[in-house]
């Protein structure tokens, strides 16, 4: 078993690294709320039709490689600077070697992608338990795409890399969680981010959520 990060970790039916045959796993459960649409197999919206799920994956698969298409033209170096920069300036954070040490610790952390010149900024009450969801967890098939139908401007959920995906992680610990959320997150520039909402907590439910949505133009 693979030790990442002082952890071990499992590959599962996805692998340990992001895959395009592995990315989009089709299931006709639904996880969101019935939508007006006739897509379903059955009156309380539970279950996807066949054409619904085929015709979603097939979108899902086309935003994967514009995803895919628009990181091979991010550069490398740059992406490099500006997470040297964001360290010199928010000297708090600290690189990660062994997670074990962020056991039940709170705070915020950056897991950095390397090879898709991507990053994620997050906070949590747990570091280490909080990657490792991120590590083990997959965006159900019918959230691959934020929102639904987004096919060129959809990005791929952290969920939906692996574990040695991630290269890099910084964490500052502390007891003042999500307050500097998107401050951290703006001090990057977008085609670095892979959040797909603004930080911080949503308390005002859907309408706030929808607000913070961050799209990302692929073509």
């Amino acid at each position: 078993m693979p030790i990442h990060f002082g952890v071990k970790v499992l590959g599962g039916n996805r692998g340990l690294k992001l895959t395009r045959d592995k990315y989009a796993i089709v299931s006709k459960k639904s996880s969101l709320i019935k939508f007006s649409r006739d897509i379903y197999d059955d009156d309380e919206g539970k279950l996807y039709s066949d054409d619904w799920c085929s015709q979603h994956l097939k979108q899902c698969l086309e935003n994967y490689d514009l995803n895919m298409e628009f990181f091979s033209s991010l550069s490398p170096e740059s992406f490099n600077q500006e997470i040297d920069s964001f360290l010199s300036e928010n000297t708090e954070f600290n690189e990660v070697d062994d997670l074990n040490r962020y056991d039940g610790k709170p705070g915020y952390y950056i897991m950095a992608l390397d090879e898709y010149c991507q990053l994620y900024v997050g906070t949590t009450k747990d570091i280490k338990k909080r990657i490792r969801q991120h590590w083990s967890n997959s965006k159900p098939f019918d959230r691959l795409l934020f929102p639904q139908g987004n096919v060129e401007g959809s990005m791929l959920s952290i969920d939906s890399f692996r574990a040695m995906d991630t290269t890099r992680i910084f964490a500052y610990e502390t007891e003042e969680t999500y307050n500097e959320e998107d401050d951290y997150i703006n001090q990057f520039s977008p085609e670095y981010v892979s959040n797909r909402l603004g930080g911080g907590k949503i308390t005002g439910g859907a309408i706030q959520a929808i607000s913070m949505i961050k799209n990302r133009n692929l073509k």
